[in-house]
């Protein structure tokens, strides 16, 4: 009986080029040994150019070897990643190529289920492909059976690892002899061709990963369309060792081209001080950083700041990424912020942080679902969606390519430098498609990640997660807090620690300032002294005078002075009657459409009112985004009093200052950060705003005593943690930041003693049995720590594809265009009628065009999933949408045309109207106007 190893050392078989490995989209197919050995080639070059010095090491002692052998290792078994493609299901795939190799009579045809992919074939077949090497097969741990470890990773090369080592039928489908004999001589010449490099004597789980990512990257980037029409005429038609030596040689210049036209090469970067990268001197936290930690750290580490909102720990953890990566040998950085918004905001100041850093070009990438819609950030994009870079694909199913990760400057984590949503490196700890490319781009470079305290528990768990990974692969980490509880720092530094393999006693972090966790046990840490901590807490030092206003929270009659909205009237009158500017923060979108409503017709001629949430269009969010800063940011133009009525949009990482805050009730760490836009810089203002005042909107039963939830806001806070933040103001009439924070914020969050009151011990007992069963779900998802990975199948347990998975519990979310039906059954994207509703676009076979797909986009709002239940649209977005990937999961919410405008749309006994000032707006059936 034939077996795959089986004449692996003759050289009586040569290598068919015939036998296909790419086709699709192509004047004539591309051979499989060509594409092989541009993948091997490019590998190399990768590990070169774009792996960091850590990466390298990482793979190096994981393989027990050293870095020149473990090179042509790497570029060995990406040379063999589509060995799976010498198969007849897959030959078949290309009728008229296939037909070509039967007469030969050399390949049998194989009868049956044609479910068998090229990845899941290569893995099954190469344990006996790697045995006449010296691959062992044998050993009580996966790490020390290299021929299987290597299997996986070839298997896992389109991004989900499998387990193989029992009975699997898809043996019986890899073909006959012949093709048994194929795949031996390719994996034959392409070994020889780079030196016939020994296998190792391990391949352990974490340089597995590595690799793996290594040589998905690799296989997309020689995939690339424009690559391939290049390469088609200059291929050799011999396919001897000394043909491929020739021509990897020959391929250093166009592979280089790639990794360059990809953006993926790390800029060089100027020697520069503070003053050269930002317009101002250091503050105390940012001199601090400067004199006490950036002279002695010489490696990775984790390094937590905390401070109050506008302290400047940005410009601090900007100046500490930039030693860290100059010691470490960092590619860059991704800074990682809770929502696309703040990630808008933040691309601004760290693009110019970059600009001033690099010496040359420097292009920052912004990672979240919708960033190419950002104005600012297209405007520098060159390339688009219809791109040439586009990486082809001869597997069927949507999972199989990624045109997020590498298209033209698009390429995600992979970049050097990239600010983005969390959620893109949360991904990376999921057992989800591609979770060893993230760990790819991560680990590489330094990880910073702004608003800490702003994760639940299902989040924290996923960030912890993270962080014992690029602990583990001596990733530099820097984590940003004005609220951080100690419990939970405690828990991300040992999360590091655990990865790092260092064990300490617990290391605490001051509040405000700094701490920094080296990533070896041969350094302790590093802790802010207590003259740089006093100069801190001198330089920042700011009381809030704290008004809290019992009130009833309701929409129907005005029930007396409690009102709600009687109460915000009276707080906003020095703003309609003196000037100045204020802002009222609303829990829920619904609460922030009603008061504005109430602010709107209330406020005098001559005080705008400005409305801002997430159930907007967006680019009607976006415009609000730039008016808001645009009057209230640090330079902002303050002239004509303002009011902003927003949600918690509000409180994260946007530069706003405003001479009143007037805030519902929320849970402290939130109630602080809100605090943090009133008087957040040092400016003049009205004279009856001459010391920072916070105003709490404390709800209450009817009598005004006991603490009353609201049923409008839902779960959108836990119980407890509302009902401890209410009795922690009850009598307090200031908080003083920093010194009072840490003590608010343990208090409600970490109470040294269980409540005495029985309702508050109720629901804070429930809320630590929530915690604790939310950090069950996530462990659910989240991949295994880096010891405990015996087989890399753990990594892709489960089946979520990547663009399902949730980084977030309960954040179900959908994003919806709303359309517009006229009488005869037309459909527009607006309510005058001027812009037809699009169903095919202008590009060749009717593809939308990159301004086509973001014109429809740009109308999307992002909604939570259960806001729709029950809704069935009257007619389905265009079928062509289903097409293409951006546009796929998009929601219609029609409304019909009438004589007097668009009616709302009505489902049971609910309906939705969308709004030019308010938004999208929902409410019981005849109650929306």
């Amino acid at each position: 009986m034939w077996t795959e190893g089986d004449g692996l050392g003759s050289d009586q078989d040569q290598v068919d080029s015939a036998i296909w490995g790419k086709s699709k989209h192509l004047p004539t197919p591309y051979p499989l040994l060509w594409h092989l050995v541009d993948t091997a080639a490019v590998a190399g070059f990768l590990w070169d150019r774009y792996l960091a010095p850590n990466q390298r090491r990482i793979i190096t002692d994981g393989l027990a070897t050293d870095e020149r052998h473990a090179r042509s290792l790497v570029m060995f078994w990406a040379g063999l990643h589509d060995v799976g493609k010498a198969t007849p299901h897959f030959q078949q795939q290309d009728k008229d190529a296939f037909a070509a190799l039967l007469p030969t009579g050399a390949y049998e045809t194989c009868a049956g289920e044609a479910s068998l992919g090229h990845d899941t074939a290569g893995q099954l077949a190469l344990p006996d492909l790697l045995a006449p090497l010296g691959y062992s097969q044998r050993g009580r741990r996966v790490g020390a059976r290299p021929a299987y470890r290597v299997a996986q990773i070839v298997g896992g090369h389109h991004g989900r690892f499998r387990e193989t080592t029992g009975a699997h039928g898809g043996r019986l489908r890899l073909g006959g002899a012949g093709w048994a004999r194929q795949r031996a001589a390719l994996v034959r010449v392409v070994h020889d061709a780079l030196g016939a490099p020994e296998p190792p004597t391990a391949v352990d789980a974490a340089a597995g990963v590595l690799v793996t990512g290594l040589v998905i990257l690799a296989d997309w980037l020689a995939s690339q369309e424009h690559f391939l029409r290049q390469q088609l005429p200059q291929v050799p038609q011999d396919t001897d060792v000394a043909s491929v030596v020739r021509h990897l040689a020959m391929l250093s210049g166009p592979a280089a081209t790639l990794l360059d036209d990809a953006g993926l090469v790390a800029p060089s970067y100027r020697a520069v001080g503070f003053r050269d990268l930002f317009p101002h001197r250091p503050n105390a936290l940012q001199g601090s950083i400067i004199d006490e930690l950036l002279p002695v750290v010489d490696g990775p580490g984790l390094l937590v700041v905390t401070a109050a909102t506008g302290d400047g720990k940005t410009e601090a953890a900007l100046e500490a990424t930039r030693r860290l990566a100059e010691v470490c040998g960092a590619s860059g950085f991704f800074f990682a912020l809770p929502t696309m918004a703040t990630s808008d905001e933040m691309y601004r100041r760290v693009r110019s942080f970059a600009a001033r850093l690099a010496d040359g070009p420097a292009p920052v990438t912004l990672l979240h679902s919708l960033s190419w819609l950002n104005a600012e950030y297209e405007a520098r994009a060159t390339a688009g969606i219809d791109d040439t870079a586009a990486v082809l694909s001869d597997d069927p199913g949507r999972d199989v390519v990624a045109p997020e990760w590498l298209r033209g400057r698009k390429r995600g984590l992979l970049a050097p430098m990239a600010v983005g949503t969390v959620d893109q490196a949360l991904l990376a700890a999921l057992t989800t498609k591609h979770n060893a490319l993230r760990l790819l781009g991560l680990s590489g470079k330094v990880f910073v990640v702004d608003e800490a305290h702003a994760y639940d528990e299902y989040m924290t768990t996923l960030l912890c997660r993270l962080l014992t990974w690029l602990g583990e692969y001596g990733c530099p980490v820097v984590l940003l807090s004005a609220t951080l509880p100690s419990s939970q720092a405690a828990a991300l530094v040992r999360a590091y620690e655990e990865g790092a393999g260092v064990t300490r006693p617990r290391v605490s972090v001051p509040y405000p300032g700094w701490t920094f966790v080296p990533a070896t046990a041969q350094r302790d840490p590093v802790t802010i002294s207590g003259p740089a901590r006093d100069r801190l807490v001198a330089g920042r030092s700011i009381t809030f005078r704290l008004d809290v206003r019992p009130v009833r929270h309701g929409w129907g009659n005005e029930s007396g002075p409690s009102d709600r909205r009687v109460v915000v009237r009276q707080v906003l009158t020095p703003v309609a009657e003196q000037g100045g500017c204020a802002a009222v923060v609303c829990n829920t979108v619904g609460d922030a459409q009603q008061t504005y409503r109430v602010v709107r017709g209330w406020a005098p001629r001559g005080v705008d009112v400005l409305l801002m949430h997430s159930r907007f269009p967006a680019r009607r969010r976006e415009e609000i985004t730039a008016e808001i800063t645009r009057r209230l940011g640090r330079d902002g133009d303050r002239a004509v009093p303002t009011i902003v009525v927003a949600t918690q949009v509000i409180e994260q990482s946007l530069d706003l200052d405003f001479d009143l805050l007037v805030t519902d009730l929320a849970p402290m760490a939130q109630l602080l950060q809100r605090a943090g836009r009133c008087h957040r810089h040092v400016r003049v203002r009205p004279s009856w705003a001459g010391n920072p005042r916070v105003v709490v909107l404390d709800p209450r039963t009817a009598d005004g005593g006991r603490h009353h939830r609201p049923a409008a806001w839902g779960e959108v806070y836990p119980r407890y943690l509302l009902r401890a933040t209410h009795a922690r103001l009850l009598g307090a009439d200031r908080i003083a930041v920093p010194d009072a924070v840490q003590e608010h914020v343990e208090a409600v969050y970490a109470p040294r003693q269980a409540p005495h009151d029985p309702v508050l011990r109720a629901e804070y007992d429930t809320y630590r049995a929530e915690g604790m069963a939310v950090r069950g779900t996530a462990e659910l998802g989240v991949i295994p720590e880096p010891a405990e990975v015996a087989d890399l199948q753990a990594l892709s347990r489960t089946d979520t594809p990547e663009w399902q998975a949730s980084t977030r519990l309960g954040a179900d979310a959908v994003r919806v265009v709303c359309g517009y039906l006229d009488p005869d059954g037309g459909q527009w994207l607006d309510p005058e009628h001027r812009t037809p509703l699009p169903r095919r676009g202008s590009a060749a076979g009717g593809r939308f065009t990159r301004n086509e797909v973001q014109a429809i986009l740009r109308e999307a709002i992002p909604l939570r999933a259960g806001l729709l239940d029950g809704y069935a649209p009257p007619v389905d977005p265009p079928t062509s949408w289903g097409e293409n990937g951006w546009l796929r999961d998009l929601r219609m919410i029609w409304f019909p045309s009438t004589p007097t405008g668009p009616a709302p749309a009505v489902w049971g006994h609910r309906q939705a109207e969308l709004d030019l000032e308010l938004g999208l707006v929902f409410g019981p059936a005849t109650s929306v106007h």
